[in-house]
């Protein structure tokens, strides 16, 4: 995508143009508005529009977007800007639990740093799980997700029943519209437990880098093949009508077996994959990477094959592009908390280490700076308004000077916790690979929204 500085066009009094950001997709001209509308046009529709000349049809497609602003439409647009920047009004959702940090791998790239499984001095006890309950419960989101990390939770499972059973009945006076989440690598699964995990509609996720060669290679057991024991219960829980969610995360490894990878998750029946990009946090540190363009690369082959498969009538979606997607098509933000501006740090996500301290989100517990107190000392609406935490989430906005000449900034966002990790600074900076990274994603999103029997499926995962 090649950037073009914003232009100053001078219409007639009866419109004007909104305040655009204009790049380039192959021959065409993108322009894009703050409440997230967009418009590609041809060299010649894109003099039109610079020129104020533009016929009645050509003239009520663009008030329509919102590219020029009308009388008529001013109040829409206000209104698409505050439905785009809601979430900035729910308070923290996901509230993210570490029962343990112990765990039985060593993933490679594993963000959290985890240790060994017998350092129980490191469980979180019920004590302390009372208080994060008793500081969840102060959020004024009327939905709530409560997920465990680890580590693997399950290694300290009682605390995690725990958590569940006090939050169901705690919620009989709060009542707000609560989901579990319980991340693990499912080594520790159980039927007893498979069973509980369905009985309290808890949703549980589960790492699959692919076929065992790859996953194996990525996420050393230190107990034999965990690949064996993800396929095990993942088929399980399909026998008894419950999905397990998966997460892949690219590494060198990976990078010649999309097709393989890809059809992992088909077997499965695992309706939808992301093609992660690996941080550059925790153990991933001292691992060999690879470039931007690698990835890319990568990303586009297993896009490809998928939507191949899909115009085959084969049911899964690549959990990225559907990010960009609903971005592009509808005025709603998609809830990714690292992809939004500002991102969800404290305001969207909480998280809580085993020792009850309170960090800005799960990849946060990296570092103390993100530490922002504790449910031993703090209470939300203190911990909100801290001016450690509202730094934070100043550091998270897209509003400077390099990000505000972007055509894709109204759909984008950073995660500071790697912006640390990269250049050791919360003054907001640009994260070269990454931005880089995510302008060809869109770019390509772009591209095959061009083609219409490619398009056809793309507009149907959202």
């Amino acid at each position: 995508m090649k950037s073009l500085f914003n232009e100053t066009f001078v219409f007639g009094k009866e419109n004007l143009l909104n305040h655009v950001r204009i790049g380039k997709i192959k021959d065409k001209f993108l322009l894009t508005t703050d409440h997230g509308a967009w418009i590609l046009v041809n060299k010649e529709e894109f003099d039109k529009i610079k020129q104020n000349k533009f016929n009645e049809e050509e003239f009520k497609l663009l008030e329509e977007k919102g590219i020029i602003l009308t009388k008529n439409n001013t109040n829409q647009i206000i209104d698409l800007y505050k439905k785009r920047y809601n979430f900035l009004f729910h308070g923290a959702g996901l509230h993210i639990i570490v029962p343990t940090p112990r765990c039985n791998h060593r993933c490679i790239y594993c963000h959290a740093s985890a240790v060994c499984s017998d350092e129980k001095e490191q469980d979180m006890t019920q004590e302390t799980a009372t208080k994060i309950l008793d500081f969840i419960f102060q959020t004024p989101a009327k939905t709530i997700t409560i997920e465990f990390q680890g580590g693997d939770a399950l290694l300290n499972v009682d605390v995690f029943k725990f958590v569940v059973n006090s939050a169901l009945e705690m919620n009989k006076t709060h009542k707000k519209e609560m989901d579990f989440a319980l991340v693990t690598n499912l080594t520790l699964m159980t039927d007893e437990l498979m069973q509980f995990c369905i009985d309290k509609e808890v949703n549980v996720c589960t790492s699959l880098d692919g076929p065992q060669h790859v996953h194996d290679a990525n996420r050393k057991y230190i107990n034999g093949s965990s690949h064996e024991h993800v396929v095990k219960w993942i088929k399980k829980f399909n026998e008894h009508g419950k999905k397990v969610g998966a997460l892949m995360v690219t590494t060198k490894n990976s990078l010649s077996f999309y097709k393989e990878i890809v059809d992992e998750y088909v077997n499965l029946e695992i309706p939808l994959i992301q093609i992660k990009y690996m941080s550059s946090l925790g153990f991933a540190k001292e691992i060999d990477g690879y470039s931007v363009e690698e990835f890319i690369e990568f990303w586009k082959k297993s896009l490809l094959y998928i939507i191949e498969l899909n115009k085959k009538g084969i049911n899964i979606k690549e959990r990225g592009t559907a990010i960009i997607l609903q971005k592009l098509l509808t005025p709603f933000d998609a809830g990714h908390l690292d992809f939004r501006s500002p991102c969800g740090i404290c305001s969207g996500q909480i998280c809580y280490n085993f020792d009850g301290s309170i960090y800005g989100c799960d990849e946060g517990r990296c570092y103390d700076l993100f530490k922002v107190g504790s449910v031993f000392k703090d209470n939300y609406e203190d911990i909100f308004k801290k001016e450690e935490t509202q730094q934070l989430i100043k550091a998270s906005m897209l509003e400077n000077y390099l990000c505000d000449a972007c055509v894709y900034k109204p759909y984008c966002g950073t995660c500071i916790v790697n912006n640390y990790a990269d250049y050791g600074s919360l003054l907001p900076k640009l994260n070269k690979d990454k931005c880089l990274m995510r302008k060809k994603m869109f770019d390509y999103v772009f591209e095959l929204l061009m083609d219409v029997s490619t398009r056809d499926v793309l507009v149907g995962w959202i």
